[in-house]
C-alpha cells in the first residue's frame, strides 16, 4: 500500500515529523522520499515549515506530497521560530525534528522508538549520522563551557580529549547518554517537550539546540544516542548559503547562551572573556566557511 495513502486512515499519528525548509528543493525531495520509504508501517504525519522558498520547494511538495501539511512563512525565520510553529500544529505522541538535509535509512525510526519505549526517563534520542560516503559524522557534544570552547578554538581538543567540547574521545559507534546532540535528527517524547518547553526564539539559528538540551538535562531527562539507527546527513547544506552571516549567527548564539547561563552581568570579569571568545570563534568559523564555499559539495 502506498505510504501517503495508508496514513490517511489514521486519526492520530504516532510520530510527527517537523521539517524546516529554505530553498532546499533537491535535498528536501530526498528527505521526504526517505520518510515515505522507511516509515510505511508507522502512523505518522509530516509538517514542512517553509521559510519563504523561491526555488520551487512549495510547488514540489503540493504536487508530489499532498499529504504533507505545509506552513508558509513569508521570509527566512531560520530555525527556532518555524520549529515551534510546526510542533504547535502537530498531533503525534513523538516529535521528530528533522533537517531537510537528512535522509533516513531503513529501520531508523523503529530503532529510535524502541529506545524511547524501553525507558520513560529518556526524553529524546538521536541516530548515528553518517556522511554521504558512509563515514560516521560526529554529531554530539558536551555542553559548552569557557574552558572546553577555548580548547576547541585553539585546536587543543586532542590534548584534553576526555573533557573536549566535541567529544573527540568517542567514536560515535556505541549507545550512550549524551549532553547535546545536533537537532538534525532528534526524536523527542511529547511529554518531554511539553515539560522542557519550546525552543528559545532568542536563538534564531544556532545554540537553540544547546539551550534546549541544557534545559532538558536540568529537568532530569536523559538524551540517548543510538547507533543502530542511522541517517545520512548532508552537513550545512542550507547553512552554507548564508555565507559569512552564518559565522555571525553562530557567534550571536554563543554569546546569548553564555549570557543566559554563565555571564550574569556585563560588569563580570567573564564578559570581556566572552567577547574575545566570540570574536575568535567568529574568525575561525568564517575561515572554515570560506573553505566550504570553495569546496565542491556532493548532492
Amino acid at each position: 500500500m502506498n505510504c501517503k495513502r495508508a496514513h490517511s486512515f489514521y486519526s492520530t499519528p504516532l510520530v510527527s515529523f517537523i521539517i524546516v525548509n529554505w530553498n532546499g528543493l533537491p535535498i528536501l525531495a530526498q528527505c521526504l522520499e526517505s520518510i515515505q520509504d522507511s516509515c510505511a508501517k508507522i502512523p505518522h504525519e509530516v509538517i514542512v515549515v517553509d521559510n519563504g522558498s523561491t526555488d520551487g520547494s512549495l510547488e514540489h511538495i503540493i504536487r508530489n506530497y499532498p499529504e504533507v501539511q505545509l506552513i508558509r512563512n513569508p521570509q527566512n525565520l531560520f530555525f527556532a521560530i518555524p520549529t515551534n510553529q510546526g510542533i504547535r500544529a502537530s498531533r503525534g505522541n513523538y516529535l521528530f525534528l528533522l533537517n531537510n538535509d537528512v535522509r533516513l535509512l531503513p529501520g531508523c525510526l523503529e530503532y529510535l522508538l524502541k529506545v524511547l519505549s524501553s525507558d520513560q526517563v529518556v526524553g529524546a534520542v538521536v541516530p548515528q549520522l553518517v556522511y554521504p560516503d558512509g563515514r560516521i559524522q560526529p554529531s554530539c557534544r558536551r555542553l559548552p563551557t569557557f574552558l572546553n570552547l577555548s580548547q576547541s578554538g585553539l585546536q587543543l581538543d586532542k590534548l584534553f580529549s576526555s573533557k573536549s567540547w566535541k567529544m573527540v574521545d568517542w567514536c560515535h559507534d556505541n549507545p550512550r547518554d549524551v549532553e547535546q546532540p545536533m537537532m538534525s535528527a532528534l526524536l523527542i517524547r511529547r511529554e518531554c517537550w511539553e515539560n522542557v518547553g519550546e525552543l528559545d526564539e532568542h536563538f534564531p539559528l544556532y545554540f537553540n539546540d544547546v539551550d534546549w538540551c541544557h534545559r532538558a538535562l536540568a529537568k532530569g531527562w536523559r538524551i540517548r544516542f543510538e547507533p543502530s539507527a542511522k541517517a545520512i546527513h548532508y552537513e550545512s547544506w542550507s547553512g552554507k548559503k548564508l555565507g559569512f552571516r552564518q559565522a555571525y549567527l553562530s557567534a550571536q548564539g554563543l554569546y546569548r547562551y553564555f549570557r543566559k547561563y554563565q555571564v550574569n552581568s556585563v560588569f563580570s570579569w567573564r564578559w570581556p572573556v566572552l567577547l574575545c571568545l566570540c570574536a575568535g570563534l567568529t574568525t575561525i568559523w568564517s575561515l572554515r566557511n570560506m573553505v566550504k564555499l570553495w569546496t565542491p559539495q556532493s548532492s
